[in-house]
């Protein structure tokens, strides 16, 4: 084990992954919820663990030398990417997003099968996770192969434990109609945005 590359690693994939996009504010929404966090925290940490594994192992190199696959993957994520940003805008602009619960996940079939496609659709989490970690994993040797996946792992178990359970201590802010209205707006601009730049930076290379 060496600590120094875990450390490394645990740093280069919290700047990775911390920020909001499509896959973090569905956490969060049903974190402030407080609707199946257990269940969706763990499918993303294992989710993460796994395509971490497989970008330090080799397949990064594979994905980036195949454009033609990450073409395919770029435009079925921005789709349904722009398909979550509709439904929370209409959440926003129809008398269902007063309802106190917001447009929060109820069923955990369907809240289970929202974060699979939501992180495994979305050509950002392949990027950051496979390609990019599993590239700058590289320059630490193949001893230190274990030790990377570790420290981007353990990044990943703590981002997603803090976003998921600390986002229910958010619940009392959000017991007002118009907190959920907001959100909902907020989460709106952020999968058009999303899903608008996976076509203008990846849709259109050869």
């Amino acid at each position: 084990m060496d600590f120094a590359v875990y450390l490394s690693a645990l740093g280069i994939t919290a700047s990775q992954i911390v920020g909001i996009g499509p896959q973090n504010a569905f956490v969060i929404r049903q974190g402030i919820g407080r609707s199946h966090v257990l269940p969706i925290v763990a499918i993303c940490i294992a989710c993460d663990i796994l395509l971490i594994s497989a970008g330090v192992l080799g397949v990064g190199g594979w994905v980036a030398g195949h454009p033609a696959l990450m073409r395919w993957v770029v435009w079925g994520g921005a789709a349904f990417i722009a398909w979550l940003g509709v439904k929370s805008l209409r959440a926003a602009f129809t008398p269902r997003a007063l309802d106190a619960a917001g447009d929060v996940e109820r069923g955990k079939r369907n809240a289970i099968r929202t974060i699979l496609v939501v992180t495994l659709l979305n050509p950002y989490v392949w990027l950051d996770t496979v390609v990019l970690i599993g590239s700058v994993s590289s320059v630490y040797g193949a001893a230190a192969k274990l030790s990377f996946i570790l420290g981007a792992s353990t990044a990943s178990c703590l981002w997603f434990l803090a976003i998921g359970v600390g986002a229910g201590r958010l619940a009392p802010w959000f017991e007002s109609p118009r907190s959920w209205r907001v959100l909902d707006g907020v989460i709106a601009a952020v999968m058009f945005f999303t899903a608008t730049m996976l076509v203008t930076q990846f849709g259109f290379g050869r």
